[in-house]
C-alpha cells in the first residue's frame, strides 16, 4: 500500500516544480518583452509629440514672418505658439502638466486657424492607399 502512494507523491512533486519553473520562465520573458515593447513605444510616442509640437512652431513663425499686414489679434496667437512650444518641457516626460499643455498648444493652433480662414484636416488614410514606396 505504501508502494502505491509513493510514486503518485513523487509525480505531484515533479508537477507543481515543472509549474513553477515553466511559471517564472514566462514571467522572465514576459517581462523583457514588456519592457522592449514600452522602450519602442515610448520613443514613438516622443517622437511624435517632439514633431507635433515642432510643427506648430515652425508654421507659427513661417506665418508670423510671411503676414505683414495681420491682424494683431492673429499676431498675438502666433506669438503664444511660438512662446509655448518653446517652453514646452520635452526634456521632462514625468513633467505633472504635460498633456494640458500640449492640449493648450493645439487649441492656439485651431484658434490661428480659425481666425486665419485655415482648414486644418488631416489626410485620412485611405486618400493614401495607393501610394507606395
Amino acid at each position: 500500500m505504501v508502494y502505491n502512494y509513493f510514486p503518485d507523491f513523487m509525480l505531484t512533486i515533479y508537477f507543481y516544480r515543472s509549474q513553477n519553473d515553466g511559471f517564472e520562465q514566462g514571467k522572465s520573458v514576459g517581462r523583457n518583452q514588456g519592457k522592449t515593447e514600452g522602450n519602442r513605444l515610448g520613443w514613438e510616442k516622443g517622437a511624435a509629440i517632439g514633431s507635433e509640437i515642432g510643427f506648430y512652431g515652425g508654421y507659427a513663425r513661417s506665418l508670423l514672418e510671411e503676414m505683414q499686414d495681420a491682424k494683431p489679434r492673429v499676431v498675438k496667437t502666433l506669438e503664444r505658439i511660438i512662446k509655448a512650444a518653446e517652453d514646452f518641457p520635452l526634456s521632462d516626460p514625468l513633467h505633472p502638466e504635460l498633456q494640458s499643455k500640449l492640449e493648450e498648444l493645439r487649441t492656439k493652433f485651431k484658434q490661428v486657424c480659425s481666425q486665419l480662414g485655415i482648414k486644418q484636416e488631416a489626410p485620412s488614410s485611405s486618400e493614401n492607399k495607393g501610394i507606395s514606396f
